[in-house]
């Protein structure tokens, strides 16, 4: 545990910057850009039919402010106030100087993907604002034992379920972490203690699963969501055996294998749907018999039968989302500076101040770059997972393990389920690597300080 407890160290200078931060990325990207997701989701909160495709959460919470302000700027705020609270209380934690806490949260806050992510109004840049909030709140409540901060890192957490279908990887080492600091100061034989915290993490995660499920059963309109990576699949497995491998119900009986060449883009799964002319049938409007029974069989079958076909598709697919998207490719994938309509949703006016122009100047100059690819970011998580593993015993350590295996778990399904390379999927993982860099480095250099007071 800390030789300084949190409470004794200064955190108004903190408190500063992190204000003065959500007024700087206000300046720079208020109301905060909506994509075509986003700008459906407000349309569902202000009373269109709501459909599963989406988490709820972010819905709720327009359906919240939209009652007291009425578009993106109040989602747009609170996740900029999420995330710079989380980092502050972060910062608290770390064993160092003020100047290297303050470091840390401009260094995590302006990280090239974390500050162009923070432009958009999306479930997932809300997600990584929860989860940075929840990780500083545990933080808080593991140093100076209030209770209050373990309720708010629950709370944040069945918020987080409630945002992304996926979410569930990102949560499970931070419930892992917390249960076993409430487990570690208590005398219970080791073998018994490993019992309790497996069953309590089993048990809390099927709970926020379930919390996550309920969200799923809010929605008025419910369609299964796997059809449209397994079409994409499908679609990128066909090339490369060349024939059409879609199965009869889920395609037009005149589709081509020249119409999928044609249509298939490594990077997304859109164009299968959108430019094939309605010869491949969108996955959220498949004939609910017998098209999902079929695809379920085809799909596996395919991988089976294909498995080399497979591997390509899904290898461009995860080059395009831990790499740098080529200038070709649509600007969209990484960031989007719009205020998209639809629906009945009232018109918003865009941010035309030069701040904001320079700052999607930038964004566009670097899109193409290793500025704004993942990977770096894995590197980071890696290399810091290895120097948290050989101070584990230090408590930031210990967090730092929790917070890259949390980012780490996040990223491990996506080659396998993404439907496209948005840089948005990897929001969370980037930013933990940047906790969990500074959590480590600060139990490396907590770690030096006490061996140099032993010899002393």
């Amino acid at each position: 545990m800390s030789a300084m407890s949190s409470a004794s160290r200064p955190w108004w200078p903190l408190a500063w910057v992190a204000l003065a931060g959500i007024v700087f990325v206000a300046a720079c990207y208020y109301p905060g850009a909506m994509s075509y997701d986003s700008a459906v989701i407000w349309s569902q909160a202000r009373g269109a039919p709501s459909t599963n495709i989406y988490g709820a959460g972010l819905r709720w919470l327009w359906q919240l402010t939209d009652r007291i302000w009425s578009g993106p700027a109040p989602p747009f705020l609170i996740q900029l106030t999420l995330l710079w609270s989380g980092l502050t209380l972060i910062a608290r934690a770390l064993e160092c100087s003020l100047a290297a806490r303050i470091a840390f949260m401009l260094v995590a806050a302006f990280a090239p993907v974390v500050f162009v992510l923070l432009a958009h109004v999306w479930s997932d840049v809300l997600l990584l604002a929860t989860l940075a909030f929840a990780v500083g709140a545990l933080l808080r409540w593991r140093d100076d034992k209030q209770a209050g901060w373990l309720i708010a890192f629950w709370i944040a957490l069945a918020i987080a379920a409630t945002l992304r279908h996926n979410a569930l990887p990102a949560l499970l080492p931070l419930v892992a972490y917390a249960v076993w600091l409430h487990l570690e100061p208590r005398a219970i034989e080791p073998r018994r203690k490993r019992g309790v915290l497996v069953g309590a993490v089993v048990a809390l995660c099927l709970g926020l699963n379930a919390i996550g499920g309920l969200s799923v059963l809010s929605a008025q309109l419910r369609v299964p969501i796997w059809p449209a990576t397994a079409i994409w699949d499908l679609a990128g497995m066909s090339l490369e055996a060349d024939e059409v491998l879609l199965p009869a119900p889920v395609r037009r009986p005149e589709l081509t294998l020249d119409d999928l060449r044609a249509a298939y883009a490594p990077y997304t799964n859109v164009p299968i749907f959108s430019t094939t002319h309605g010869r491949v049938i969108g996955p959220y409007f498949l004939p609910p018999d017998p098209a999902p029974a079929v695809l379920l069989r085809a799909w596996p079958e395919a991988i089976t039968a294909h498995p080399r076909a497979y591997l390509a598709h899904r290898l461009r697919l995860t080059a395009a989302l831990f790499g740098s998207k080529p200038r070709a490719w649509p600007h969209e994938l990484v960031y989007v500076d719009e205020e998209i309509h639809f629906g009945d949703n009232p018109p918003v006016a865009r941010n035309d101040s030069p701040l904001h122009a320079a700052c999607i100047r930038v964004a566009e100059a670097l899109r193409d770059t290793v500025a704004l690819a993942a990977w770096p970011y894995l590197v980071i998580s890696l290399f810091a997972f290895a120097v948290a593993w050989r101070r584990r015993t230090q408590a930031n350590a210990q967090a730092a393990l929790a917070v890259l295996a949390s980012g780490l778990a996040y990223a491990a399904p996506l080659p396998l389920i993404a439907p496209s390379a948005e840089l948005r999927y990897l929001g969370w993982t980037c930013l933990a690597a940047m906790i969990g860099a500074a959590l480590a480095l600060a139990s490396t250099a907590q770690a030096r300080r006490s061996r140099e007071q032993a010899n002393w």
